[in-house]
């Protein structure tokens, strides 16, 4: 499922996502996104998208499609990215 990122940014991530998982039971993504990106390494980093320059929305990408789907089927953490939050082209 995550083929194109290497294993230790994969358990980096799995291993924050845990540790919110325990503590938080909402739906916002963008949320979870700071979390991870505020605790993690860099090279990590780089596999998440960034905001619009210009709106300062987000867009998803395929990497955090994957990780938020599995969130949902190993943690039963429904996870959304917010119309408020969302860049529209």
């Amino acid at each position: 499922m995550f083929n194109d990122i290497q294993e230790d940014q994969f358990q980096e991530i799995v291993s924050l996502v845990e540790e919110l998982a325990e503590f938080y039971s909402g739906d916002d993504w963008i949320l979870v996104k700071k979390y991870i990106l505020r605790y993690s390494r860099p090279e990590t980093r780089k596999n998440f998208s960034t905001r619009h320059n210009k709106t300062k929305k987000h867009k998803l990408n395929k990497f955090e499609i994957k990780l938020i789907n599995y969130c949902e089927s190993k943690y039963n953490l429904i996870l959304k990215l917010h119309d408020k939050d969302k860049h529209v082209e």
